[in-house]
């Protein structure tokens, strides 16, 4: 449609972070019209790798108003965006929904980005043809596809820590295309051994020798994508993927009284399989088209002593999820530059869960449905306005536990439902900066957990079910310009106000006995700024800066946890001579509290990293990297050090 094509290439070069990607038709993986679509943050390929990201969490950390977050306890990073976190902010591949069925977190650490294409993040508008629960945005991560006849691309990395090697990073990526289709197949994997304390660090939990005790990691993915484009604008891709992980948990090695424990994760492990089309019907009408089955496992060895670690000696759990779906997305020019769509999404999680190799599994199982709509309006030659709303309902299909004396609990059927709706409008001025305004105000259905969980392990209470809990809610209001200082320099600067009622939070019903209940209300109140630009010809220069209070109604709500009150990610690449390039970043943050009574507190740091790239010729290239170039002890959440310098050495061929 030549209307998407003429929006996205605007949008995309307002985009703080330009997408190497934007020659592909990147349309069909996200469902929008193209004004919202204007509205996504987009890290493209090379800035992943000259700031040197390894994986999705800290790779998003890169956008303003984005920030890491770290599960020390369960060693799982994620993020929050704008202050919600990842129940709140759905992650979606290629379109396609992927996360834990159960809780509704997903380990983005596991996540490699070495055979990704881009990322995107929609903070502000998000729109709601792409499905349910975008109470808070939403995060896009989309696979390549080939673009010439034949291309790929093969690299192996070396990492070292404390004089000892500690770990690999390899990928290999092949790509074929024709007037027919394509074909992409790549595979990546990052073995870690163990990760390296900082010098000086003497504490006997955490490790010796320098080693920091309990934290290898292996992840390995392999991608087939295979795609079908009968006539010139309609596509039909199909896509598989298998990620294979295995990690372990660094023990806490704080000051408070946690306690330390050495759980393993032997098995992390996603697939999916999905398929998306795209068929223009005239001049005028376009349908698309999704379908797709998303399994993940998760066995859990809990050693709650370094006794029990040596001895093998521990409690075990074991997850057996999926997630299967489909949507249809109809949409029509109703005038030159108006268009009209109307998309159905549906999908079933199921979680099995069972604490012993042999023990029967629970089961829980939810149906949700999604009809939403979205018009684009082109009420001026430099006025855009776009609606959208959405009706979105949840059924228990099922809800069964075995307890421990044999007996089968079933839990009561649940059917809330939940009523969207947002608009925004973009103004254009005539040196193409632009201005949006967006009111929104959209929920987000409680998770399996939270409904039905037992038990808090961390603090040895049992929990009372609740399966009648209401979705939570946030109205939102966003200040975007999107702006030029001069040709050769961008910028993005927002404000925001994000109100969050009937939040979910949990209740202390005596010092044994908690549960989850709708009864807060925490308002979020920011600045995000990102600058991108070239003061000459050899020098590139990024920044992105996010500004957040929290401030929670309730008074016995305690602290907002993991997320500090300022973050900053800033670079510099320079190229003295065009084969060589080096790039230095700084990531820092100020501090912000690691548990919600305030007892826990991770400090603010600032951390520096130092890559290069040289071109050899002929598709060969090589670099290097020292990350945590000072060697800074820093935690994201307290007692849980990050890893001290470390260095990579690598070489990539691309055909």
């Amino acid at each position: 449609m030549k209307l998407q094509k003429r929006y996205l290439c605007t949008a995309l070069s307002l985009a703080f972070a330009q997408a190497a990607s934007a020659g592909q038709d990147d349309t069909m993986t996200v469902w929008s019209s193209p004004v919202s679509a204007a509205s996504t943050n987009i890290v493209d390929r090379q800035t992943l790798q000259d700031l040197d990201k390894q994986d999705v969490a800290h790779a998003l950390s890169v956008v303003p108003g984005v920030v890491l977050q770290k599960a020390g306890s369960r060693n799982e990073l994620q993020v929050k965006v704008r202050g919600f976190d990842s129940r709140q902010v759905p992650v979606f591949f290629d379109g396609v929904p992927v996360y834990v069925p159960y809780d509704g977190n997903l380990d983005l650490g596991r996540f490699l980005t070495s055979d990704i294409g881009s990322l995107e993040v929609s903070k502000g508008y998000s729109s709601l043809l792409q499905g349910p629960n975008q109470m808070g945005g939403a995060i896009n991560i989309t696979t390549p596809k080939p673009t010439k006849s034949l291309e790929g691309n093969i690299g192996y990395r070396q990492g070292w820590s404390r004089s000892k090697d500690n770990a690999f990073d390899t990928h290999a990526a092949f790509g074929a295309s024709n007037d027919l289709g394509y074909i992409q197949l790549s595979g990546s994997r990052l073995k870690q051994d163990f990760l390296g304390l900082p010098h000086g660090t003497d504490n006997p939990i955490a490790g010796h020798d320098g080693k920091m005790i309990n934290s290898s990691a292996d992840d390995k993915r392999g991608i087939v994508k295979v795609g079908f484009t009968p006539r010139a604008n309609d596509e039909y891709a199909f896509t598989y993927i298998n990620q294979d992980g295995e990690k372990a948990n660094p023990p806490y090695a704080g000051t408070s009284s946690q306690k330390s424990r050495y759980w393993q994760w032997p098995q992390y492990d996603k697939e999916s399989y999905y398929y998306q089309g795209t068929t223009h019907m005239g001049e005028r009408y376009t349908l698309k088209s999704r379908l797709y089955h998303d399994t993940f496992k998760n066995t859990l060895m809990m050693y709650n002593s370094l006794k029990d670690l040596q001895s093998k000696t521990g409690s075990y759990s074991h997850y057996s999820d999926y997630s299967t779906g489909a949507g249809l997305q109809f949409s029509a020019e109703m005038r030159e530059s108006d268009l009209l769509s109307f998309a159905v999404n549906w999908k079933d999680d199921v979680h099995r869960e069972k604490a012993a190799v042999n023990a029967p599994y629970d089961r829980y199982e939810d149906r949700t449905w999604s009809l939403a709509s979205e018009y684009q309006w082109a009420a001026a030659d430099n006025l855009d306005v776009v609606g959208g709303i959405s009706y979105d309902w949840r059924d228990s299909i099922e809800g069964m536990k075995y307890e421990k004396n044999g007996s089968v609990t079933r839990y009561d059927d649940n059917s809330p439902s939940a009523f969207n709706w947002e608009v925004m409008t973009k103004y254009h001025f005539a040196n193409e900066d632009t201005l949006a305004l967006s009111f929104s105000d959209r929920t987000r259905f409680p998770t399996l957990k939270e409904r039905y969980t037992t038990s808090k392990p961390a603090f040895n209470q049992i929990a009372i079910v609740n399966p009648q809990l209401k979705p939570e809610r946030a109205r939102s209001v966003d200040l975007t310009w999107n702006g030029h200082i001069n040709p050769a320099w961008g910028y993005e600067a927002s404000v925001y106000y994000n109100r969050v009622s009937d939040a979910i939070l949990s209740h202390n019903l005596n010092a044994d006995t908690v549960q989850n209940q709708n009864s807060g209300r925490v308002d979020y109140t920011g600045l995000d700024l990102g600058i991108k630009g070239s003061p000459f010809t050899m020098l590139d220069v990024g920044l992105s800066y996010g500004l957040i209070h929290a401030d929670a109604k309730r008074e016995d709500a305690g602290k907002i946890t993991d997320l500090p009150t300022q973050t900053l990610t800033t670079w510099l690449t320079f190229t003295p001579w065009q084969p060589l390039k080096f790039t230095v970043s700084e990531e820092a943050r100020s501090s912000s509290y690691s548990n919600s009574d305030g007892s826990q507190k991770a400090p603010g740091f600032a951390v520096t990293h130092l890559r290069a790239d040289y071109a050899i010729g002929k598709g060969f290239s090589v670099n290097a990297s020292v990350n945590n170039l000072f060697d800074t002890r820093y935690y994201y959440s307290e007692g849980f050090i990050e890893e001290g310098r470390n260095y990579w050495a690598g070489v990539e061929y691309t055909f």
